[in-house]
């Protein structure tokens, strides 16, 4: 008995000791901020008025890039005709009047055909490139296909899958496209508001798995928010899961040819918004960086909108918003505006990544500018960056 004593004793402070080195090391990882580096200057990567190759040649998708199997960068931030941006470096690409994908502007619903954007990309060997596509079904320009006329009340979304075989020059997709998130409705359901899910972050891959967070307006017993998807086999579309809260266990369910009523919604994310720009991986830090293009926020004091960001360990759990930039966001209502951001996504050209999934001190925030006259968006839109840097704080 008197042996047992002293481990009784003993026991709960050590537990209590590795409670509190635990928690002294997550306050320490977790004391980092983002802020636009001394003397940074916003760069153009993508000039409208020199370089379209056409009127609606625009970056309309957050940046996502890759190092091909010859060595090049090859970067999408492209419109329904998916164009690439190609250099030696992420920090020198051109853009390519070639395009390596356009969907069929198909009046058919059910074909997830209509307009397409690459929006996530991952590849391991640079020449066998997987994508997610964020397809748009726009049911007021098909005649009969909508009760109204606005756009944003017809306009239908789901996110698919496609793959490149000659690193990136050209995709393709199944007939019809394999679905990865789709609502457990179709397109002339709910008409009225935007729809579906859309919008998917870029992929990373994390202890032998690929995620990506992909947004959704919900609806029809869906959640709205940001939901966690996860692949254990980035060669078969089907793979992808959802996360049902506990674990990654929701299959997507086509909505035109796959049993609706077995169809279950996915969990949301806590403290994620909305769409998600990029999410890397800190190197220093080891946590991963999510990135937003938010609009107005009178609880913020924000008028015009914001760039802010996130942290997390794991994918799961995030930090509180905090701010990187206020400036007008796409979604600003001030008519005095001539320019507004969105569609922001931090990539380090330095990064060891080929897929650019991790990030040093110094990377870049990428962004669309579009120019705004009578305050109205036009076509003229420009890609440019900014660099960024990670600031480890001191206690």
């Amino acid at each position: 008995m008197r042996t047992a004593r002293p481990l009784l004793q003993t026991a709960p402070l050590a537990a209590v000791l590795l409670l509190s080195i635990s928690a002294a090391r997550a306050a320490e990882i977790a004391r980092y901020h983002v802020e636009i580096a001394p003397g940074a200057q916003e760069e153009t990567v993508f000039n409208w008025s020199k370089e379209r190759c056409q009127e609606w040649h625009i970056p309309d998708a957050p940046l996502r890039a890759y190092r091909d199997d010859k060595g090049e960068v090859v970067a999408f931030a492209s419109h329904y005709r998916n164009r690439p941006l190609i250099g030696d470096r992420l920090d020198r690409i051109k853009t390519s009047c070639s395009i390596s994908f356009q969907a069929k502007n198909s009046a058919d619903a059910s074909q997830f055909s209509d307009m397409s954007w690459i929006a996530a990309t991952w590849t391991k060997n640079g020449r066998d490139v997987y994508a997610l596509m964020h397809d748009e079904y726009h049911a007021d320009r098909h005649k009969g296909a909508c009760r109204f006329k606005d756009g944003m009340a017809c306009w239908y979304n789901v996110v698919t899958a496609a793959r490149s075989t000659d690193g990136g020059q050209s995709f393709k997709v199944d007939d019809p496209p394999t679905v990865v998130a789709a609502p457990a409705f179709r397109q002339e359901v709910g008409q009225g508001r935007h729809r579906g899910f859309f919008n998917p972050s870029n992929i990373v891959e994390k202890d032998g798995a690929w995620y990506a967070l992909i947004a959704t307006t919900g609806g029809e017993g869906q959640k709205g928010g940001t939901c966690i998807y996860r692949s254990r086999d980035i060669t078969d579309p089907k793979a992808w899961r959802a996360h049902d809260g506990q674990d990654f266990t929701i299959p997507a369910v086509d909505p035109y040819r796959g049993d609706t009523s077995q169809a279950k919604p996915c969990q949301p994310l806590k403290v994620l918004p909305t769409v998600v720009g990029s999410v890397t991986r800190h190197e220093a830090s080891g946590q991963w960086l999510a990135i937003f293009h938010l609009g107005p926020d009178s609880k913020q004091g924000v008028a015009g909108g914001r760039v802010a960001y996130s942290w997390s360990k794991d994918l799961m759990k995030w930090t509180p918003l905090q701010t990187l930039i206020t400036h007008p966001t796409m979604w600003s209502k001030d008519c005095s505006d001539r320019v507004r951001y969105s569609y922001g996504a931090i990539a380090d050209p330095d990064s060891p990544s080929r897929n650019f999934e991790t990030t040093g001190d110094e990377p870049y925030l990428f962004m669309t500018k579009m120019h705004v006259a009578d305050c109205k968006m036009g076509p003229q839109r420009d890609l440019v960056r900014i660099k960024v840097r990670i600031v480890k704080e001191t206690p």
